[in-house]
Parts: structure tokens; sequence; C-alpha cells
């Protein structure tokens, strides 16, 4: 592969993750500082709702697969869409907003503990054995991570909201780990494009019900009156589906080994965001316990990297 092709993917997966951290530290939570806006579940549903009417013109042609899915496909869209998109997307909105008055960063750190939980799950649903290490360095990762979050204090010794928003910004990391293996079963059988576009179809109709369970619609005319808010939310939206387009692109032209480091540029402009922007810098202990848990991580993504090559040529 020529290096000049592969030097442009890397810078172009760098984009993407530097686009979610600008996203986690300043778009995203500008509902809350901005609008005091809370609603997580309509925020969530617009995040979805708005790429899900842009794709549905510009890819209506997807609508063709709903004639050939399987009901094992449906299941596992409905799946990726729970995990992933839902319970993922709404943990993570929720941990940013009881954020709002302590650190972001913390929270957009915590999501590398993403990969643990995928190789985890990788293990028990898809009968992917881990390596040895595996469990020792999934360890190391969790202390590092409960370090980062509550430095050597008890949780029960810190603010509420503190230990809430780290609890909400795990069961996010976990949720998204879900989502990536259950991605793995339907990529195996169609591309990225129309994954894409029934994990944001699939979201944005689970949240539609759930706004309806909740008889929250009425919000609809509240927010739709805030011209600067739904101004938000547009932007939002098509910042976020352009970073996952551009990360795909990116993901074209390189390895996966590679891509890894460079999604570091996510949490890494996050804290730089937030610290230059906010005021807000990490202890001398976060950074160390986040310098560790992203080297754990960064070891297991290569080692089950490694694997999977090994049983790809086998």
């Amino acid at each position: 592969m020529d290096k000049k092709f592969r030097f442009f993917s890397n810078i172009l997966i760098i984009i993407a993750a530097a686009m979610w951290g600008i996203d986690g530290v300043l778009l995203t939570p500008s509902y809350f500082s901005v609008f005091h806006f809370y609603n997580v579940e309509f925020i969530v549903f617009v995040a979805h709702f708005i790429p899900f009417i842009f794709l549905s013109i510009f890819m209506f042609k997807k609508y063709k697969y709903l004639k050939v899915f399987t009901l094992s496909d449906i299941t596992y869209f409905f799946l990726i869409a729970l995990f992933g998109g839902v319970i993922g997307t709404l943990s993570m909105v929720k941990a940013l907003q009881l954020s709002e008055f302590s650190q972001y960063s913390v929270v957009i750190l915590l999501q590398k503990l993403q990969p643990v939980f995928a190789i985890l799950l990788a293990a028990i649903l898809l009968k992917e054995k881990p390596g040895k290490k595996f469990y020792l360095l999934a360890l190391v990762a969790v202390c590092s991570s409960y370090i980062l979050a509550f430095g050597f204090k008890s949780p029960m010794l810190l603010e509420k909201n503190n230990v809430q928003a780290s609890l909400y910004s795990v069961l996010a990391a976990f949720s998204f780990g879900s989502g990536t293996v259950f991605g793995r079963k339907v990529l195996n059988k169609y591309d990225f494009s129309t994954s894409t576009f029934y994990r944001f179809t699939f979201t944005a109709l689970i949240m539609f019900v759930i706004l309806l369970f909740k008889k929250e619609l009425g919000t609809v005319y509240a927010f739709t009156a805030n011209k600067d808010m739904v101004f938000l939310a547009l932007f939002i939206a098509f910042f976020g589906l352009l970073a996952v387009f551009i990360y795909y692109l990116g993901l074209k032209g390189t390895s996966a080994s590679v891509a890894t480091l460079c999604e570091l540029a996510f949490p890494l402009t996050s804290v730089v965001l937030e610290g230059i922007l906010r005021h807000r810098v990490l202890s001398f202990i976060q950074i160390i316990a986040a310098l560790v848990l992203i080297s754990s991580i960064l070891y297991l993504n290569f080692s089950n990297i490694n694997s999977e090559e090994k049983f790809e040529k086998s």
C-alpha cells in the first residue's frame, strides 16, 4: 500500500477521533451549560433522528434490505441499536450532564474501558477465547479507571454527581463494547454503510417509542421554539455523522493496530480542550492512572488484533 495513502488514512482517523473529543467537551455539553436543557432522552433521540432523516434521503435504496432480512439479522440490528445506540448514548450523555461542574475528560477517558468489555463479551457470546494475559490487564485497566475517577478516596466521600457520572460512563463503555460485538456478526454479512443506516434507523425508532412511553413528545414544542438549540442539534448530528464516515474512510487504508493509536486523539483532544477552555486539569495521580489505563487498553487491542490475524491466516 502506498505510504502517502496510509499517512492520509491515519490523518483521517485522527481527525475523526478529535471530532469526537470536541463533541464530548464542547458540543453536547452545550445543551446543559448554554440552554439548560436536561432532557437526556430527547437529546439522544434528536442525535439519531436527524441523521436517520438524512440517510433515508440519500441512502433510500438501503430499504430494499428489509425484504431479505432474516429474523437473526433484525435481532442483531436491534441489539446493536439498543446497546450501541440507546443505552450507550443515553449513559454517555447522562454522564456528561452530571459532569457539568466537574471534568468531562474523566468521563471520556473512562470510555477506553470499552475494549475490555468487547473482548470479554466476545469470549462469552462469540466463543472467542482471550489470551492468558487478558484478565490481568483487564484488572489493571479497571483499577486505573477507579483511580482516575475517584483517586485514592472512597466513592462514599465524593460528590454524588461525580460517582454517578463515572458509573454512567462505565455503563456506556459496556454498552458500546456490546454494540461492537453484535456489530461484528452483522458486518460479516452487510457492508458498513448498510450497518450504519440501520443502526440509526433502529435507534431512532427505539428512542421514539421511549419518548412516547414517557409522554415526553410535548418537549418537541419547547425544543423547536428555540432556534439556537435546533441549530445546535443539527450541527451535532451532522458533525457526528461526518466523523463516523471520515473514520471509516480512514480505516480502509490503515491497519486496526495503527487505527487504535490514532484514536487516542479522542481522549487527548478532550483533556487539552477542557484544560484550555474550562481550566479543568487532571491531577498528577489522574494523569498517571490515565496513562496506565490507555497503555493496558492498547496492549489488549494489539493482543486481540494479533490473535485475530493469526486466526485468519490459519
